[in-house]
């Protein structure tokens, strides 16, 4: 006869592969807002994402209460659930945070660094050089590349806690993203790419005041680029005639 703790066994284990489903169902929707997919301010239907992703709406509702805890959707009573819209004092505090794990990352990225990463940088700066090239049809390649260099950077630290805090922040800043026009992202471009080259000269020389200062110039100017950009997305959405 068969104990009452081997009988408990299948309810221990059924909860473990829930969850997988529900992982896999919030990095499916996280990676559709941070590419776009789902734009700001969009309804998020969890029927019809059940469906697309071929899943029960409880591993749906349980990714989208996660994304909620995490700033990005909004849920709604009576109303449902929405991407969460750019919103500027968040967008500051965002990068306030992110400088601040940058000084972190920076502490101990200079002790562990060796030539071959610095060479993986340089090769990074080279393919953000040749995405620049292609004017806006290079943007998105840049943008992904750009985002890897600095995830080098803080894995380097060797700080696995301080990396995934990090990978976090990415989301938030990719949803304000989307009122950066071609135009602006090409004007500023040259200015990033010498930051960039600062940064591995700084690696290069194991200073991490130098690297410090680097990322915070760096950090600070994409900060306030990002902010007049909602600012005039905003003021042109005021603007704007209303349809009729």
């Amino acid at each position: 006869m068969p104990s009452s703790k081997d009988e408990s066994r299948p309810a221990v284990f059924q909860p473990v592969e829930r969850q997988r489903i529900s992982d896999y169902v919030y990095e499916e929707v996280l990676g559709a807002i941070v590419d776009h997919r789902f734009q700001p301010g969009e309804r998020l239907s969890i029927p019809d994402l059940a469906g697309g992703l071929g899943v029960s709406q409880m591993p749906v509702r349980q990714a989208i209460d996660r994304l909620s805890e995490e700033g990005l959707v909004d849920v709604r009573p009576r109303s449902g659930s929405y991407v969460a819209q750019a919103d500027e004092q968040e967008v500051a505090e965002t990068f306030d945070l992110r400088r601040a794990l940058d000084r972190l990352a920076a502490e101990t990225a200079v002790l562990h660094v060796c030539d071959q990463d610095i060479a993986e940088l340089e090769d990074h700066v080279r393919k953000m050089d040749e995405a620049a090239d292609q004017g806006s049809r290079g943007m998105g390649k840049h943008d992904r590349v750009n985002w890897e260099f600095h995830l080098l950077i803080v894995r380097l630290s060797g700080n696995e806690k301080l990396y995934e805090m990090y990978k976090q922040l990415n989301a938030h800043l990719k949803i304000a993203t989307v009122h950066v026009s071609s135009q602006d992202w090409e004007s500023r471009v040259p200015q990033a790419q010498r930051e960039h080259r600062a940064m591995v000269a700084a690696l290069r020389a194991r200073s991490s005041s130098e690297l410090t200062d680097a990322l915070s110039v760096h950090v600070e100017r994409a900060k306030a680029a990002l902010i007049g950009d909602i600012r005039a997305a905003r003021e042109s959405a005021h603007r704007a005639p209303v349809r009729r």
